[in-house]
């Protein structure tokens, strides 16, 4: 038999390896050109319990499309003008924050500006970058969280639950009375 409490922790650990593993080997193979995203999404969106895991995996996955937008736009907008890149990201950042602090479970749309304008070059369009960075954060993503309700079918295919022990019967203790001559 073995305990709930060893099959999560090899679980957690076994899910968190393979979420990194499983996604730089993916956005690699379809030729993503920033695969360090994806393993690192694949290990951020895990959590302890599965629906914090799918709570952590919508608001990377909705933030990050957000801040990809932001930067992409702020970059179209500014970049014709010829506006420094950390001014550009600077404003996109500024932006981003607006949306994050009305919105906290977009966070990551804060970071994500940076990471877009930070990762690009002079050859490759903004837009490009930006889906290019998107791409790889969604896959980790799907990738870690996929994983997850994978770990949980297993756990509970080979855990076996404790019989519940009945609670001891309580007896009353009796004392002598106390008299007081």
């Amino acid at each position: 038999m073995i305990s709930e409490a060893w099959a999560r922790h090899a679980a957690f650990v076994l899910r968190c390896s393979g979420a990194a593993t499983l996604s730089y080997m993916l956005a690699n193979a379809i030729g993503l050109p920033h695969p360090v995203w994806a393993a690192m999404s694949g290990v951020i969106v895990g959590q302890e319990k599965l629906d914090e895991t799918r709570s952590a995996t919508v608001g990377r996955l909705f933030g990050t499309v957000v801040g990809v937008a932001v930067a992409v736009t702020i970059g179209s907008l500014l970049g014709p003008l010829h506006a420094d890149v950390v001014v550009q990201m600077g404003l996109a950042v500024a932006v981003a924050a607006v949306i994050a602090r009305r919105y906290p479970m977009l966070r990551v749309c804060m970071w994500t500006c940076p990471i877009v304008f930070l990762s690009s070059d002079a050859a490759t369009p903004l837009a490009v970058v930006g889906f290019q960075r998107g791409a790889e954060v969604l896959l980790g993503g799907v990738v870690g969280a996929l994983l997850h309700g994978a770990s949980e079918m297993v756990i509970s295919a080979v855990v076996t639950p404790e019989p519940e022990k009945p609670e001891p019967l309580k007896t009353r203790a009796t004392s002598p009375p106390i008299h007081d001559d």
